[in-house]
């Protein structure tokens, strides 16, 4: 049973981490650190033989962000368009409740220092900023229409995917909202409704060498100071709440409405944290493999 309660925390926080890489301004590094499971995936997929020690864990937690990219592209699109302040509120709710777990990961070894600000305001500035320079749409690129197998195409999807999928699982910053920097997120979204494998196939191959790649650097990092690096992270969560904030916010029915949404986001958050408190924890998995 204490397994099945594991794996089945991986699978969900893969669902969470496929539905906000799919949702521009939501960070599915955000999520990762939310839930626990950051440095166990990190570390997981920083080598190929520990990749293959954490083959079940990386397996189900695959499956869930699979499920969730394809929920999101057919499902949350839509929930989006219909109660928008509301599905974003939740998703603020789900960081909120997870700052927590993030500041006892955190400082698990040493204690919070005046030098953590630092990081901690630099990382909260890098995503307020580019918060600001998507609603100024400072960025704006036509989208590629793909019929057919194009090498030049499938070249930039794949180097795309791998600069994308760096970011997908850096707290705070959105692997979607790269994607439009990009000028590449409505081929991809497109291509998952039609099942596009001309597009599918050399991003999922862009991704996997982008989230292998930045999970042994940022793998690395933590190694060497993790205190400052999730002091970083930190300011990039906290930062993350103002870049998902949703457009209508204010005094108004929609917002109350919100509210509520956003608490079951954080007793959701509260409710994965405990689902995974059986284990031996995240920090003790990544360190045995």
């Amino acid at each position: 049973m204490k397994k099945f309660t594991e794996y089945l925390k991986y699978f969900l926080c893969g669902v969470v981490f496929g539905t906000a890489n799919v949702i521009p301004g939501v960070s599915g590094g955000t999520m990762l650190v939310v839930f626990g499971i950051f440095d166990r995936l990190t570390d997981a997929i920083s080598g190929i033989k520990k990749i293959f020690r954490n083959f079940w864990f990386l397996f189900t937690f695959a499956l869930g962000a699979g499920a969730g990219i394809i929920l999101s592209a057919f499902i949350i699109s839509s929930m989006f368009e219909s109660f928008g302040v509301q599905t974003n509120m939740f998703f603020i709710g789900l960081i909120l409740g997870g700052i927590p777990l993030i500041y006892r990961l955190g400082t698990a070894e040493k204690s919070v220092r005046p030098l953590c600000a630092v990081p901690f305001i630099i990382a909260m500035a890098v995503v307020i900023g580019l918060t600001l320079l998507e609603k100024l749409d400072v960025f704006k690129l036509a989208p590629d229409v793909v019929t057919g197998f194009d090498i030049v195409v499938s070249l930039k999807l794949v180097v795309c995917a791998a600069i994308a999928a760096v970011t997908m699982i850096i707290p705070g910053i959105s692997g979607s909202f790269v994607m439009m920097l990009l000028g590449v997120y409505e081929t991809i979204i497109g291509a998952i409704k039609d099942l596009n494998f001309f597009v599918i196939i050399p991003f999922a191959i862009g991704a996997v060498i982008g989230i292998i790649g930045g999970a042994k650097l940022i793998s690395m990092l933590i190694e060497k100071n993790k205190l400052m690096v999730y002091s970083a992270l930190t300011g990039l969560v906290i930062g993350s709440v103002y870049a998902i904030l949703p457009e209508g916010f204010g005094f108004n029915l929609q917002t109350g409405y919100g509210f509520v949404c956003a608490l079951f986001g954080v007793l959701t958050a509260l409710l994965v944290e405990k689902l995974g408190s059986g284990e031996s924890g995240s920090g003790d998995s990544a360190a045995e493999v």
